[in-house]
């Protein structure tokens, strides 16, 4: 029985032992002024600038989430835009295109900086009804 239970702290401690790299590779901390924090909400509809959620960071999936804390660095994303009621959506409707990589925006995080992410909704074109744009960056706190 001691032997078992022996076995099986060694097996974990050595799963735990292989997951390190992978941990050490993720973009993710936590919060402090030593990591910048990405945020897809609120978003400024008076200003046409809808909210997003990150889907993948540098084309890793992620779990979807509106607010993130990251390590300092170069990151691209590629968020779900959550555009709702646009000017001109009736005449739109049925015919929007999207083109390849319209949900994605390369970003750089500094430490202690907060940048929020939205979709500008322009609606002048059909295959690319909005823009990506950090329309704000302030300091944390």
């Amino acid at each position: 029985m001691k032997e078992r239970r022996l076995i099986l702290i060694l097996a974990g401690c050595l799963i735990a032992l292989s997951a390190l790299p992978a941990l050490a590779d993720s973009p993710f901390t936590q919060p402090g002024p030593e990591s910048g924090m990405v945020v897809g909400t609120p978003g400024r509809p008076a200003n046409n600038i809808y909210p997003v959620r990150v889907v993948e960071i540098d084309g890793q999936n992620i779990s979807p989430r509106e607010v993130m804390w990251l390590k300092p660095g170069k990151y691209t994303f590629t968020v779900s835009a959550l555009v709702r009621n646009p000017p001109g959506l009736s005449a739109m409707r049925g015919r929007v295109r999207t083109q390849e990589g319209m949900n994605e925006i390369e970003v750089v995080v500094e430490a202690g900086k907060a940048y929020y992410i939205g979709a500008h909704y322009e609606g002048r074109e059909r295959d690319k009804p909005y823009n990506l744009v950090v329309y704000r960056v302030e300091e944390q706190e």
